[in-house]
Order: C-alpha cells, then sequence, then structure tokens
C-alpha cells in the first residue's frame, strides 16, 4: 500500500479532539431522546479511537490471552458504530415521517447478529487466518457476513441521509446531514474495494490506497457531521439567550409603562444573565410581552390625531423603510409617557397599521427582533424624544374647556 501524507494523521487526530470536546460539552444529550443518537455516535467513533491504539490492542491481547482480540474488539465497536449512525438517520426520519416497528428495530437486531457471527467466526478460525488480507477457511464467511452488514447499514443511512439533507431548513443542519449522506456513501465503495481484496489474490496497491481514502473520508465526514448536529442545539440555545438579553433594554421599558400586564417582576439584570434553561420559550415570551405591551398602549392611549401627526412628523425626518418604524416610536414614546401620568385611557377604534408586524416564529424570530431593536434605537432618539416633548407641550397649551 502506497504511503498517506502525514497530514492525513494530523487531521485525524484534530477530528477526534473535536469529537471529544463535543462529547464532553454535550453530556446532558444523554437525556434528550432527539439530540441521543449523534452523541451515541461520537461517543462509539472516540471509543473506536481509543480501541486502535496500540498500547489498548497490546493490553487487549495480553489480558485475554487471545491472539487478535484487539481486533475483534475493533469488529465490535465498529459495527455498533454502523448501527448507530443508521439510528440516528432513523431517528431524524422519523421526526416527520412514520417508520414501521421492523424498520426502527432493524439496527439493533442487525448489529445483534453480526455480533454474534464476529464471535462465532472468531472462535472458529485459526488465529492465521483471522484478519489476513485475504479471506480462506471458515474466514469466508465472517467476511461475507461483515460485508452484507456494512452495505445494508450504509445503504440504510445513507437514502435517508440523502433524502432530508436537501430539505434542510436550517444551514448548519443541512451541511451535517449532506456529511454524513457523503460519508455514508463512501462507505459503499469501501465495502467492494474490501471484497475484491478478501477474495481476488493479487490486487494492485493502488486498490487497497483508494479503499483507505473511501474509509477515511467516512470516519472524517460522519465525525464532523455529528458534531456539527450534536452541538447545533447548543448553538441555537446560545442565541436565543443572546437575543434575549438584546430585548432586555425595550422589554424593561414597556413592561414598566404596562405594570397591568406584568404578572411577576422582572428579573435582576444578574438573574436574567444567569437563567439558562428554555432559552427559545423565554425568547418568545419576552417577544410577546412587548407586542402585549405596545398593543395595550396603542389601544388605551393612542388618537387618530396622535397616529396622523407621529406620521407627518416621520415623513420629514425619515425615509424609506424607516418612515414607517420612526412614527410607530413617536406613537409608542408618546403613550408611554402618558401611561406613566397616570392619563385617563382614551380607548379610540384605530387604524392597526402602525402596530409592529407580528411574525413571531422560531423561523421568523429574527427578522421580528431586529425589527423591534430597531424600533428600541428609534425610541432613544433625539427625533422621537423632541416629537413627544413637543405633543406634551402642545396638550398641556391646550386649555381645558
Amino acid at each position: 500500500m502506497h504511503n498517506v501524507p502525514g497530514w492525513v494523521e494530523d487531521l485525524r487526530g484534530v477530528i477526534l479532539l473535536v469529537v471529544w470536546a463535543v462529547l464532553v460539552v454535550r453530556i446532558p444529550a444523554i437525556w434528550r431522546p432527539r439530540q441521543r443518537p449523534a452523541w451515541v455516535v461520537l461517543a462509539l467513533l472516540a471509543g473506536g479511537s481509543v480501541a486502535i491504539q496500540a498500547p489498548v490492542a497490546q493490553w487487549v491481547n495480553q489480558t485475554t490471552g487471545i491472539a487478535k482480540a484487539n481486533e475483534l474488539l475493533v469488529t465490535l465497536v465498529a459495527l455498533s458504530d454502523f448501527a448507530a449512525v443508521w439510528w440516528f438517520a432513523l431517528t431524524l426520519h422519523r421526526a416527520g415521517h412514520s417508520v414501521p416497528a421492523w424498520l426502527r428495530r432493524a439496527p439493533l437486531v442487525c448489529a445483534a447478529t453480526m455480533a454474534v457471527l464476529a464471535v462465532t467466526f472468531f472462535a472458529v478460525t485459526p488465529a492465521a487466518q483471522r484478519y489476513g488480507a485475504q479471506a480462506h477457511g471458515w474466514w469466508i464467511g465472517y467476511a461475507v457476513a461483515w460485508i452484507l452488514y456494512g452495505t445494508i447499514t450504509a445503504t440504510g443511512a445513507a437514502a435517508i441521509f440523502w433524502r432530508h439533507g436537501v430539505t434542510m431548513r436550517s444551514p448548519m443542519l443541512r451541511v451535517s446531514v449532506l456529511m454524513l449522506a457523503v460519508g455514508t456513501s463512501a462507505e459503499l465503495p469501501y465495502l467492494v474495494i474490501r471484497a475484491v481484496r478478501w477474495f481476488v489474490p493479487g490486487t494492485s496497491p493502488t486498490l487497497a490506497l483508494v479503499g483507505f481514502w473511501c474509509s477515511f473520508a467516512r470516519f472524517v465526514l460522519v465525525a464532523l457531521g455529528c458534531s456539527l448536529a450534536a452541538i447545533e442545539p447548543l448553538r441555537k440555545a446560545i442565541l436565543h439567550w443572546y437575543r434575549r438579553q438584546r430585548l432586555r433594554g425595550l422589554w424593561l421599558v414597556l413592561r414598566q409603562a404596562t405594570p397591568e400586564l406584568v404578572v411577576q417582576a422582572p428579573p435582576s439584570r444578574f438573574r436574567d444573565l444567569l437563567t439558562l434553561d428554555n432559552t427559545w420559550e423565554r425568547l418568545h415570551q419576552r417577544v410577546v410581552d412587548i407586542r402585549d405591551s405596545i398593543t395595550f398602549l396603542h389601544d388605551g392611549w393612542a388618537s387618530p390625531y396622535l397616529l396622523q401627526e407621529a406620521t407627518r412628523f416621520a415623513a420629514g425626518v425619515a425615509g424609506g423603510a424607516r418612515e414607517r418604524l420612526m412614527a410607530t416610536a413617536c406613537w409608542i414614546e408618546v403613550t408611554r409617557r402618558d401611561s406613566a401620568a397616570g392619563v385617563s385611557k382614551l380607548h379610540h377604534e384605530l387604524d392597526k397599521s402602525l402596530l409592529p408586524q407580528v411574525l413571531a416564529s422560531e423561523s421568523t424570530v429574527h427578522r421580528e427582533i431586529r425589527h423591534l431593536l430597531q424600533l428600541h434605537r428609534a425610541l432613544q432618539s433625539r427625533s422621537v424624544h423632541a416629537f413627544a416633548d413637543d405633543v406634551q407641550h402642545r396638550a398641556s397649551a391646550t386649555p381645558t374647556p
């Protein structure tokens, strides 16, 4: 076999470092059914990386006193890895489709069957014929079983990953699933090459090198794909937490202006920063609170005259898409001040066109939060404060009938 570049082992080491880091960081995924499969695959990849180390192999052989027992251990870890990747694919598919009970059990049944066959053929095959470059005697049965097992698991997983990889809406998940699709597909030519090398004497070393690259591609892409898939929930949780913190300023201003809507006192800044559970639900609730407060101010203290004046003022200080945003900020600031000052509610029947657009779903929340942050900046601007001051000045100058 031709020598491979030195960077191959360096890259393998980097990938394993990534795998172990993700395993440690994502330990909570063990208790979350939807996140568990990716973590299990990574654990098996990491375990396999330990099992192939020379000191470990030597220790296994010396401890058991059985020749090539280390190779059997690597086989058992590898077949578990193949089954886990297929299980991961089926779990992904089950999120939106019905999967027959027999297919859900297939990875476990296939893995258990292959494990029994591997141990059986290992026991009946003379030590000199185990894990040889070519299959002889009883080891032919092992080779056939291994090729069939690898083909079934790789085909089952690759078909699902290809189907879902091209339709994923999340860019990171799309990349991770497509990596898994390519990685599991690369296993198929490797199995063909391995079958040729087992059963055809005198094969070219080049063929072995091609098989190595297919196997290496499978390792790298499955490891990276599962790492991205395992880390995606954590990335989203951090993003939701960060967006919730950015909305805190606007949320507090509006909650203070609408105390009637406040069920619980707002948490302190420190406590809010340390609240890390249910990040999406908390972000969504913050957006809902902001929207409710704005609607409450609109229905309670806004008037046709105020909305008309806000629109006129915004047209003079802003243009394009910012004009509506500025008009909304103007009437919110006036009504916020009226609410804080205890001014009686007006309860006008008003046009809803100057209320912020409602988008709040997980797929559109980024757009809505960006709009709310722009609204907060507008509320803090000198122009909006000048408009609110002018409206209050004119209201105070108007004689009471």
